[in-house]
């Protein structure tokens, strides 16, 4: 969960959005060499600092568990990238294309901690919020952002009763099918369709009681949205824009 006391937890949603997409730009067009990419690895630095020390251990772990990709990259382009050969008995794998690999590495592990940072500082539905704050406008050419919106505020908080239902379902069948094992396939089959049939009963079960819900909370004017409290962008928010926006706009315009 988000800590609250990290600088990053504490911006507005809307902010942590358009930061992600001002800095997608500066990785992704601009080259590793210039100065202005390397004040922007820097920024990125002092945001991991600025949160829980524990979001930096998950970050090093999601990176690990993504190292057969970065290598696939690094090789892609080391194998398809014309150039000077790395050994001479074997011209397909260049120099030129293994540095051009490490360069799209590099811009790939920047915004992968970048997004992961931003995320791990944000619950779900401060994303949803912050989406429909953001695109609410669209909604005077009559598009209906906030029924949208409230649908997937809707479903992110049925999840945690749809996986504890599901894993009632599955503690339930490891009693039912421990001494029914014919054959491997045939128990996971088993299994699979019994899991199945179990949810969808348990989840028509609790329909009755949704819809219940729902019409106490105003199903018959639409559906319920869960509003954060509205604050203007606070110093934090500005600072957050400021700085990758100026960089931006000096790496554009010099």
């Amino acid at each position: 969960m988000p800590s609250g006391d990290s600088f990053l937890a504490r911006c507005d949603p809307r902010t942590k959005l358009i930061v992600l997409f001002v800095f997608m730009p500066l990785f992704l067009t601009q080259p590793v060499a210039v100065w202005g990419w390397g004040m922007a690895v820097l920024l990125v630095v002092w945001l991991l600092q600025s949160g829980p020390k524990v979001f930096l251990l998950s970050l090093l772990r999601q990176l690990w568990r993504l190292r057969w990709l970065f290598i696939s990259l690094l090789l892609l382009h080391g194998l398809l990238t014309p150039g000077r050969p790395v050994w001479n008995g074997w011209t397909m794998l260049t120099w030129e294309g293994l540095r051009e690999g490490m360069q799209q590495t590099l811009r790939l592990v920047m915004l992968v901690s970048l997004a992961w940072t931003l995320v791990r500082t944000t619950t779900p539905l401060q994303w949803v919020v912050g989406l429909y704050r953001l695109l609410g406008g669209l909604e005077r050419l009559g598009l209906p952002v906030k029924q949208w919106f409230s649908i997937v505020a809707f479903a992110l908080g049925r999840i945690p009763c749809l996986i504890q239902e599901a894993r009632r379902v599955g503690e339930d069948l490891d009693l039912r099918l421990a001494r029914t094992t014919p054959t491997r396939w045939q128990t996971r089959l088993q299994r699979t369709a019994c899991g199945g049939e179990a949810l969808l009963f348990r989840l028509l079960a609790m329909a009755h009681g949704q819809e219940e819900s729902l019409t106490v909370r105003g199903m018959a004017q639409g559906l319920p949205f869960v509003t954060l409290q509205s604050t203007p962008l606070g110093w934090r928010d500005l600072v957050l824009l400021a700085l990758p926006t100026a960089l931006f706009l000096a790496m554009t315009l010099f």
